[in-house]
């Protein structure tokens, strides 16, 4: 590798694939400009610059270079990306950390990516930080910064606490990175394209994380493409609800910003009120999440009296979208243009997606075509083998966006990885225009007397029904057809409906062999923080025919319906 320096932040550079080089093009091109919105402030891309100079110079002088691990366990704020662009303008490696996890959950990511510095804030969403760290690492209490040792994570040799409680001797408190960096001036670091920029644990739908190392050159080359079909620009404003440390957060809307000019209205979390107020305050123009949050805000009170007509792009992704809540979408904003699309961490987010202003029954039933920089095949899940169009294949995708590879664990990175293509374990069809629809998990797909079900395609008609809120199904064993459907069932609020209907709405609609079995009326779905169902929870959970609940997730009735038959 040649050429390896950027420049520092605040100075136009060539155009690297590079998080700092994006950085310094985008102070350069819109300076005065806002780039962040939060808690009443506004940072433009101005103080944007001058404030990871700060931050760069300060950890630079705590010892953080090319090759560290950092940790950041921290709420959304300003710091939040600050610090990510900080951390890899130093050729360090950041690894976000979930913090809604805890003790038994940070352990193997604080071990498995040997990290070495931890910066974390006092106090997530109102729950204080300090007896989780004093647990992780209770030695703080014992030394000073520098004169401590961790027995349980050996390459940990500093925590840097964000906040104002007291913190245990051996933490650097915040305030001495910032005067360690007055002034900026880091030292230059060497960061080139390849360099691995984020390690991103993935969200556990399988229940075993692993460390997906991203590098900078995937993240921006690939997000320039999907920021290009956006047609985001300056006075462009992006609302985000949702964490920094989900991958949508720390790529996607790490990068967009700094590639097109746009600016982010930043929430601390999704709360239906805040967030139509936000939406109106601040005259968003882009509005990026999951189906279910746009349900809950669209029926709001508050969303009724609200003008929403100057957005113009929206973003569906994460689950099934139902044609009545894209129905309300146009109602309440005619302007926008809504795209769909597919991805996931190992390959920087969004593989596929659907035209600006496709018909409403692509982005309902599809997640659009390969992006222009991606190649995506659909191969037999057994031969390996490409499938026709209309048939069932799993996703198997290649492109610069496809990660480096899982960190310290060469045996699944092979696994994963075959000749530059990821198998991504998701199951879909393709149509003649190359546009493919996600029908589950290679995981899910069971066979009822010997016949394929993919329960994404129970999930989508009972998404349709009006007194269903959310619903998982899963395969289970069954003595005389080997597998049958469990529907796990979250009714809508004040919704009378038993398993019967459940039943019988499929029957009408559905082939008789992919009809549930069991129906199970639960409060919630467990769900990892990123949104996804764990079905894993489910299915270690089913207790039989007879059993009440099902595992993680508590049960406000339980029914048993013989759905399909023979």
């Amino acid at each position: 590798m040649t050429d390896r320096t950027d420049p520092s932040p605040g100075a136009e550079g060539p155009a690297r694939p590079t998080i700092p080089a994006a950085l310094a093009r985008a102070v350069v091109r819109f300076g005065p400009t806002p780039w962040m919105f939060y808690g009443g402030a506004t940072q433009t891309f101005a103080d944007l610059g001058d404030r990871v100079a700060v931050l760069a110079a300060g950890l630079a002088a705590l010892g953080v270079g090319p090759g560290d691990r950092v940790g950041l366990f921290l709420g959304n704020g300003f710091d939040w990306l600050q610090i990510e662009y900080a951390v890899t303008s130093l050729g360090a490696w950041l690894v976000p950390l979930n913090t809604t996890f805890r003790e038994r959950e940070l352990d193997p990511i604080m071990t498995g990516s040997e990290m070495s510095t931890l910066v974390i804030g006092d106090a997530v969403l109102g729950h204080e930080s300090g007896p989780l760290l004093e647990s992780l690492v209770p030695e703080l209490a014992e030394a000073d910064p520098g004169g401590w040792r961790s027995a349980r994570f050996p390459a940990l040799r500093q925590v840097i606490g964000l906040g104002q409680r007291p913190w245990p001797r051996g933490v650097t408190a915040w305030p001495e990175v910032e005067r360690l960096g007055a002034g900026g001036g880091a030292p230059s670091a060497e960061v080139a394209g390849d360099d691995v920029a984020l390690v991103i644990y993935t969200s556990g739908t399988t229940g075993t994380p692993k460390g997906a190392m991203l590098t900078h050159r995937s993240i921006v080359e690939h997000l320039q493409v999907w920021a290009d079909h956006l047609g985001l620009g300056p006075g462009d404003r992006s609302i985000l609800a949702s964490p920094f440390f989900w991958t949508f957060g720390c790529t996607m809307n790490a990068l967009v910003p700094l590639l097109c000019g746009s600016a982010i209205v930043l929430e601390d979390s999704f709360e239906a009120g805040q967030f139509v107020h936000d939406l109106v305050a601040y005259g968003c123009t882009h509005l990026q999440g999951v189906p279910t949050h746009y349900e809950m805000a669209l029926r709001h009170p508050d969303a009724q009296e609200a003008d929403l007509s100057g957005i113009r792009r929206i973003q569906i992704g994460g689950s099934t979208t139902a044609e009545g809540l894209v129905a309300r979408i146009h109602e309440k904003m005619p302007h926008a243009a809504l795209v769909s699309s597919y991805g996931l961490t190992e390959a920087v987010i969004c593989t596929t997606w659907t035209d600006l202003g496709a018909p409403d029954s692509d982005v309902i039933s599809t997640v659009g075509r390969a992006a222009p920089d991606n190649e995506v095949e659909l191969r037999d899940a057994e031969t390996g083998r490409p499938v026709p169009p209309g048939e069932v294949g799993v996703v198997w995708v290649r492109g610069g966006n496809v990660m480096a590879g899982y960190l310290g664990n060469e045996r699944a990175t092979a696994e994963t990885i075959v000749d530059g293509w990821l198998d991504t374990g998701d199951l879909a069809t393709m149509d003649e225009r190359g546009y493919f629809t996600i029908v589950g998990r290679r995981t899910d797909a069971y066979k009822r007397g010997g016949a394929n079900v993919y329960p994404a395609e129970v999930e989508a008609l009972l998404a349709e029904h009006s007194a269903v809120a959310e619903v998982a199904v899963i395969g289970v064993s069954d003595d005389l057809y080997g597998e049958v459907g469990a529907a796990f069932v979250v009714a809508a609020p004040g919704a009378d409906l038993r398993a019967d209907d459940i039943v019988a709405f499929c029957k009408e609609r559905l082939a008789n062999y992919k009809v549930p079995e069991h129906v199970r009326f639960v409060e919630a779905l467990p769900h990892t923080p990123s949104g996804k169902v764990q079905k894993f929870v489910l299915r270690d959970g089913w207790p039989g025919p007879e059993g009440n609940g099902a595992g993680g997730a508590p049960a406000a009735a339980s029914s048993v319906a013989k759905g399909a038959g023979q």
